[in-house]
């Protein structure tokens, strides 16, 4: 005689579509008069359907992923670039505003240095800084040259600046290190703003991490 296990497992072979081991008219007429069998039948019945006939759709995977795919790139895309479009214009305008710092700058040397020849080419540079500010305010694909040289001036302007107060000599001017200073914070921030994704992406190939 045999046993609820192996009718159990042969009912399960085959629904599954493999040799159960037991010829079939002796497994029914097991079931036929076995209800714990039989309930395991109507079980496995159910469970199969439900696994394969009800459900097939909502497991299907869609036809076309290409839709889901760039909708979601097309909406980073948007967010990098409403992020760029401001620091841009924050850039901008904080170079519009350090350009006419840099001419009042000028000014105020020509008013109160007179007609010497060291307070105008002084001048004359300061003036030449504020056009470049202005210019890349415009353009910010040409700041890395005008960093090099604001960044240049604030190195020799530090300097000068500890050297006086080493010695004790000359007179420091808070103005003269805190406009490059902010000048330079200005060009950076809108150079990166601008430039922020080919950064990134270097960033990424150097890590090693190109995705």
């Amino acid at each position: 005689m045999i046993s609820h296990e192996e009718v159990q497992k042969a009912l399960s072979a085959r629904i599954d579509g493999e040799p159960s081991g037991l010829d079939d008219a002796v497994v029914d007429a097991h079931v036929s008069g076995c209800p714990e069998c039989r309930a395991f039948l109507d079980r496995s019945l159910a469970l199969t359907q439900q696994l394969h006939g009800d459900d097939e759709e909502a497991f299907a995977p869609p036809q076309d992923l290409s839709s889901v795919i760039l909708a979601g790139v097309d909406d980073e895309w948007r967010r990098f670039a409403r992020r760029r479009e401001l620091g841009i214009a924050v850039g901008r305008v904080l170079l519009g505003a350090m350009a006419v710092v840099w001419v009042l700058w000028a000014v105020r040397l020509i008013i109160a240095g007179g007609d010497e020849p060291v307070v105008a080419s002084t001048a004359s540079v300061r003036f030449g800084v504020a056009l470049a500010l202005g210019f890349t305010a415009w353009r910010p694909q040409q700041i890395p040259g005008v960093l090099l040289i604001v960044g240049t001036m604030f190195t020799f302007t530090v300097g000068f600046a500890v050297r006086d107060a080493v010695l004790g000599t000359g007179q420091f001017e808070l103005a003269g290190v805190l406009i490059p200073l902010l000048s330079l914070v200005a060009l950076v921030w809108t150079w990166v703003a601008d430039r922020g994704g080919a950064l990134r992406r270097t960033w990424q190939l150097l890590d090693a991490r190109p995705y």
